[in-house]
């Protein structure tokens, strides 16, 4: 009976929990609906796989999350294939059945020996100040910001409306089929319909939760690639509470490559295991096909980060064991393969209207100096210095004590700013990376090395420390480190860019009184400003007309350039 109780008590306390949070309100009821979505798929999937690896304790949420995130974009994709529409009754009810089955599979879980209490602790107390800045930061925001904001808002919308991918922007823009990634907006969509949320409430706070997730991903593709929790946590730290990035997306409305960056550490940990794993597993090739087919629909460029880290990643592998060479190759051509499969109809159509004319005509690629060129201010921005004079002493300590894997992630910021500057090798620079591109997604390899450091540094201190003050030492550090954490949060309680703020609430009022008082054929022209590649964007909250009233206005949202030329003009 206890040990019944026992395995009982996790999911008793979590229904308990949501229930609590479903009548505290809206908020409440995104919490226990996001919770449910973007856990739950990967954590039922991962399970089957779970046999053949053994993780360290709070690594598998980032495997569940990415794995979740890969489910939900692959669902919407071929329920439309086959003509079908995801509604929002449709989506309660898999969102219950997803409930009920995690529940059972709960229960039948084998119980697994606790976390030690000062792991479980610093988990807890990473994650939540994080989440304590991320919900700070928004404070009096009344919708999301700057210029992407808009059109992720109107893909979320119309995949809301739809049930389906949204390829086609009509009837809002005369723009058939969008070539573009649209994961993260069915991923926004079907959690804002199970959740019964108003648009720009839903758009807002998904996306300053994912932010704050950066926290659990972190944390477990630091403990897995450097073997230590410690290093984990570190990372978690500096990712989420020392770097300006990527708090700052909030300000640029950068949410769908925050999901790919979100994706991208399962991923990572699931291929460096499926890599290291001693035989042939489809336990792990298919949840790794699984993680690499959503990140093709969330991200494109983060999808050539994965592979700026593979590739030195796989070469100093093979360099170490030449006789697995063969097997290694066998496993990630599966791996792509069956990815491949996951995303057919999207794989098929970016094939023919994507790879093969850039291909044929590359110069479509290329970019102007200007849009490549770098943001010393961002690079060097805030802790940034610090952080890097750390990441390169761990870089050093990575290579004198022969640490691969840690030594691949430093690589991987060579490889990745190479990407950036393909003049270093006569090529033109393109469009599709370029050096901002990279500099906001460094905090991810900086983060691991500067935990490597630190955590190194650390563990010398202790282990050279007189006997007598062993465990004083670690008290310090454990404190020094939690002083650390709790500056980095108070300096990002406020990384809002004003310049970036559209839409008052003021004007969010105004919107919802257009929406109702206003003809549905009735014409704004609104504030514009030059914009990119000669495109215009918004200046105020007018901009919101289209995507929150389907109000026709002068400028449409940025996604507009993908129209035909005549409609472009």
């Amino acid at each position: 009976m206890s040990s019944v109780f026992s395995s009982a008590r996790v999911p008793l306390i979590a229904t308990v929990l949501g229930l609590v949070l479903l009548a505290a309100g809206p908020i409440g009821r995104l919490l226990v609906v996001g919770a449910l979505l973007l856990f739950a798929p990967g954590y039922l999937l991962w399970s089957l796989a779970a046999a053949d690896v053994r993780l360290p304790r709070f690594v598998a949420p980032a495997l569940w999350l990415g794995l979740s995130l890969s489910l939900i974009p692959a669902l919407f994709l071929w329920s439309s294939t086959l003509g079908l529409r995801l509604t929002p009754a449709i989506l309660s009810v898999q969102a219950l059945g997803l409930a009920a089955l995690l529940l059972w599979r709960w229960l039948r879980a084998p119980s697994r020996k606790g976390a030690p209490p000062w792991l479980l602790i610093g988990w807890i107390a990473v994650v939540g100040l994080v989440s304590l800045t991320r919900v700070l930061e928004i404070r009096g925001i009344a919708a999301p910001l700057w210029v992407d904001s808009l059109h992720h808002t109107l893909l979320v919308r119309i995949a809301g409306e739809t049930g389906r991918i949204p390829t086609s922007l009509e009837p809002y823009l005369p723009i058939p089929s969008l070539r573009y990634h649209w994961g993260y907006h069915t991923i926004v969509a079907t959690w804002r319909s199970v959740a019964r949320l108003p648009l720009l409430e839903a758009m807002l706070w998904t996306g300053q939760i994912l932010n704050a997730l950066i926290a659990v991903v972190m944390y477990g593709l630091g403990a897995f690639v450097l073997r230590s929790p410690r290093g984990g946590l570190l990372a978690a730290v500096v990712a989420g509470l020392l770097s300006i990035l990527p708090a700052y997306y909030v300000t640029w409305g950068r949410y769908t490559q925050l999901t790919g960056l979100l994706l991208l550490p399962g991923l990572l940990i699931a291929s460096i295991a499926l890599a290291e794993h001693a035989r042939w597993s489809w336990r792990l090739i298919v949840p790794t096909a699984v993680l690499l087919s959503g990140l093709m629909l969330v991200h494109y460029r983060v999808l050539v980060f994965y592979a700026a880290f593979m590739l030195p990643y796989l070469l100093l592998l093979i360099a170490q064991r030449p006789r697995t060479t063969g097997s290694v190759a066998l496993r990630f051509v599966a791996v792509g393969a069956l990815a491949t499969l996951i995303i057919a109809p999207w794989a098929w159509e970016m094939l023919q209207r994507v790879l093969i004319p850039y291909a044929t005509a590359p110069a479509g690629l290329a970019s102007n100096d200007s849009y490549n060129s770098a943001s010393w201010q961002l690079l060097w921005y805030g802790n940034n210095r610090v952080l890097y004079m750390f990441a390169a002493l761990g870089t050093l300590l990575a290579v004198a004590l022969r640490r691969w894997r840690v030594v691949a992630v430093a690589v991987w910021i060579g490889v990745l700013f190479l990407l950036a500057n393909p003049t270093v090798f006569g090529l033109p620079a393109t469009w599709f990376i370029n050096n901002d591109s990279v500099t906001i997604t460094l905090f991810m390899p900086v983060a691991l090395l500067v935990a490597y450091c630190v955590n190194q540094l650390a563990h010398w201190l202790v282990r050279f420390a007189p006997a007598a003050i062993k465990q004083s030492t670690r008290w310090s550090l454990a404190v020094g480190f939690l002083a650390i954490a709790i500056f980095g949060a108070w300096q990002l309680r406020s990384v809002v860019n004003q310049v970036t703020v559209l839409a008052q609430p003021a004007d969010v009022q105004a919107l919802r009184w257009a929406e109702t008082n206003t003809p549905p054929d009735a014409r704004f022209l609104v504030n514009s400003t030059l914009w990119l590649n000669g495109s215009y964007r918004g200046t105020d909250g007018g901009w919101w007309l289209m995507p929150m009233a389907d109000r026709w206005v002068t400028t449409p949202p940025a996604v507009y350039i993908y129209g035909r030329p005549e409609y472009r003009r």
